[in-house]
């Protein structure tokens, strides 16, 4: 008994530390909800996008929403198109539209795993 070690179980509460993301990582995952909830209309998600980052800081100096916007072109999320009305805008996708539909069946499919159930992850293949 003298040479037993005594092992204390427990929890231990620490301040919550969110993981890394880059900038571009951060804003990517709120304009996949804005752009969701603008039924895909994308100036309307970029101008939500421009208001949030007035009020909670999303961007700095070193990136902005335009270097956002450039990433996204550059990445392949978002084209110039031709609207209906001759004048030109920006559309999401097929890139984007899979990226969406990946983010909702992580949230489903995440929050089934975390109540306990097991899962196999899934993907979006189109």
């Amino acid at each position: 008994m003298k040479n037993e070690k005594h092992i204390r179980k427990g929890f231990v509460f620490k301040q919550y530390e969110a993981p890394f993301q880059s900038p571009f990582e951060k804003l990517f995952d709120i304009f996949k909800e804005l752009i969701t909830h603008t039924y895909g209309d994308f100036d309307e998600a970029i101008d939500w996008l421009r208001e949030l980052d007035k009020e909670y800081e999303l961007t700095t100096p070193d990136y902005t929403i335009d270097d956002f916007i450039e990433d996204l072109k550059a990445k392949g999320y978002i084209r110039e198109e031709i609207k209906t009305d001759g004048s030109k805008g920006t559309g999401i996708t097929a890139k984007t539209e899979r990226a969406i539909r990946q983010s909702a069946l992580d949230q489903i499919f995440g929050q089934i795993k975390r109540s306990g159930s097991e899962i196999i992850k899934v993907r979006v293949l189109a």
